[in-house]
């Protein structure tokens, strides 16, 4: 897509957002069991909340394998 992306809760009379970032879009829709978003062109949705900033992280299975370091362990 050539347009920048802004997110929108797609729940019916839902005032919240649009972010800038979907994990906002993610958050504020996990709270709520029948609310979910989509990606909308901001030529189409007015003032955008601007994202959050999100830590890296290592997101891989810790769990990995059993193994309580799971796949940062260096003898699994």
């Amino acid at each position: 897509m050539s347009e920048e992306i802004a997110f929108v809760c797609t729940a019916a009379g839902c005032e919240s957002g649009p972010w800038e970032g979907a994990h906002d879009a993610m958050a504020h829709c996990e709270q709520h069991p029948a609310h979910g978003y989509t990606g909308r062109p901001r030529s189409k949705v007015d003032h955008a909340i601007p994202a959050t900033s999100v830590r890296e992280r290592d997101n891989r299975n810790l769990q990995h394998k059993g193994h309580p370091q799971g796949a940062l362990a260096e003898q699994d």
